[in-house]
């Protein structure tokens, strides 16, 4: 296969898969024109030549260029879900595969994602590729399993906030299973919550946010604006312990244009430094954070995310 389109946020998988030659159309939010996030995505600014390529659609309103992709006519034409997948396949005669894109916060969740990597991988020639960054994945993991099992965190009750969904997001938007804090053996007090749905975000009452008053804010600064804008709304956020005692720590987004894995696994590095600064004293967060952008999408971006989006840093209000 040697022409492939990705849409419904794989195009990132398949940079992921170091197929990037293979690529010949993006999605618009793929861009950094009419509103796209590709500034703000660690695989487009890696490798920004790809934001010149056709676009063939844009996921955040659910748009397919099935012209744009018949015109193209990739190999393969790779899609989130089955029902994406029979209509391109329906409409431009393209074998069209279903693959997985979405959160890992769950155990079968990352065991459908790995599988889906290998599917990809061996569809594109990239098996070899694919076993590699499984590998990695795994062995970062087991890294921050072993820094933390058995150990107490500096701080407990920790909540994360401006948990992005389909956009930025207020204080009160949260992922139960927020994978960078899984790794480090700690749960978001949100993670108490009867929840059905582990697929997205939820939203959560003003009250029960005050009423856990968590010792620590974590805050995915894509929806920064929007936390600031829900703090200045309501004053008594301002009373959280976390507010008062400086305790609110911006990460990078996990959850843009559906989740991007790499950002998930150099949040956790960072958040290791600070619930568990013994165990994480040989790590400096956005070296770390290059290492693993320069194995998953095959360049350090870690500077030019921290411009589009804040980087790892204490956030004030």
């Amino acid at each position: 296969m040697n022409r492939v389109v990705g849409t419904g946020c794989s195009g990132r998988e398949i940079v992921y898969l170091d197929a990037k030659d293979k690529m010949v159309g993006i999605e618009q939010i793929e861009t950094n024109s009419a509103g796209g996030w590709g500034n703000m995505l660690s695989y487009m600014v890696a490798n920004p030549e790809l934001m010149e390529l056709p676009i063939i659609g844009d996921a955040r309103k659910n748009i397919i260029n099935y012209e744009q992709i018949a015109e193209l006519n990739p190999d393969v034409v790779f899609a989130a879900d089955a029902k994406q997948a029979d209509n391109i396949q329906t409409k431009t005669g393209i074998p069209t595969v279903v693959v997985y894109t979405g959160p890992v916060g769950t155990e079968e969740q990352m065991e459908q994602y790995v599988d889906s990597l290998k599917l990809m991988g061996k569809i594109m020639n990239k098996e070899e590729r694919a076993e590699d960054l499984i590998q990695y994945i795994n062995s970062l993991e087991e890294d921050l399993n072993k820094r933390t099992q058995g150990e107490s965190p500096a701080l407990e009750n920790i909540y994360l906030g401006g948990q992005a969904y389909r956009g930025s997001q207020g204080l009160t938007s949260t992922n139960p299973f927020y994978p960078p804090l899984n790794m480090l053996n700690v749960e978001n007090v949100a993670s108490s919550l009867d929840i059905s749905d582990t697929s997205k975000a939820i939203q959560i009452d003003k009250e029960q946010l005050l009423k856990w008053d968590p010792e620590v804010i974590i805050i995915e600064q894509s929806s920064l604006e929007s936390v600031n804008n829900d703090i200045n709304r309501n004053p008594e956020y301002k009373n959280l312990k976390a507010v008062q005692n400086n305790r609110v720590y911006g990460v990078l987004a996990y959850c843009l244009y559906s989740y991007n894995k790499d950002v998930m696994l150099a949040n956790a590095y960072y958040l290791g430094t600070v619930l568990y600064p013994d165990q994480f004293n040989d790590i400096d967060p956005e070296d770390k954070a290059d290492e693993i952008f320069e194995k998953f999408v095959g360049k350090s971006v870690y500077q030019e995310l921290k411009i589009s989006q804040g980087g790892y840093k204490r956030l004030t209000f």
